[in-house]
């Protein structure tokens, strides 16, 4: 409570100019219970005003870092991604899945890129003819598939990834 007779110091002067405008109000014609609740609710707000000692606008603590161990940040941010403001998947992503078939091809032995429409025709019986033909597509035209879409290449990425090549007959 020793801050009590600085608190009252520093509002002595708006006090006074409350009490002042309330005999003002009452001299004016005003009700003089009017002007009393009036002084009593503005001195209350002055005196909560002057005790809290508003220093200013106050800074937020910093946030903690969001940064976790482990791939669950990584999925989701992954999975964020693939889509973009359209509903459509991104090309980045489209890009990442046709490597990935590239790849999965050059390993069957057909080596290329998926923009030959040569190679396409080759890819269809390992890839099927929609996911060969949306990935053409994409290489050539720059098309971008639905989510659909590209569940159904990388189901035949997979599906691709998990077969075996055929052996050439060398030892390994």
């Amino acid at each position: 409570m020793n801050h009590l007779p600085a608190i009252l110091r520093r509002a002595a002067v708006p006090a006074t100019l409350v009490v002042l405008t309330a005999i003002v109000l009452v001299v004016l014609g005003s009700s003089a219970a009017h002007a009393l609740m009036l002084a009593a609710a503005a001195l209350s707000a002055l005196l909560l005003w002057h005790s809290a000692e508003y220093t200013g606008d106050g800074t937020w603590p910093p946030l903690p870092p969001t940064h976790r161990d482990g791939a669950r940040r990584d999925v989701s941010d992954l999975g964020w991604a693939i889509l973009g403001k359209d509903g459509r998947v991104t090309d980045r992503a489209a890009r990442r899945v046709r490597t990935l078939a590239d790849h999965q091809l050059t390993r069957h032995g057909l080596r290329g890129d998926l923009a030959d429409p040569h190679l396409a025709a080759l890819a269809e019986p390992l890839l099927g003819t929609p996911t060969a033909h949306g990935l053409h597509d994409h290489a050539t035209h720059g098309t971008l598939p639905t989510p659909r879409q590209l569940q159904t290449w990388l189901d035949a990425v997979e599906r691709l990834a998990t077969t075996p090549p055929p052996d050439e007959g060398t030892p390994r």
